[in-house]
């Protein structure tokens, strides 16, 4: 039951993600540098960490 919830839940959340990333197709390029920078931004903590 907890199982079959969880799929739920997750096939939801695809659901979402989908619809939010076709309606963000015109600020994508934006959308992309930001989600870069974070990326960068955790790379570079992560590499903190490691040292």
């Amino acid at each position: 039951m907890i199982y079959q919830l969880f799929c739920l839940v997750f096939l939801i959340l695809i659901i979402v993600g989908t619809v939010s990333l076709f309606r963000s197709m015109k600020h994508r390029k934006t959308r992309l540098d930001i989600m870069e920078k974070k990326m960068d931004d955790l790379h570079e903590l992560i590499k903190r960490g490691k040292n």
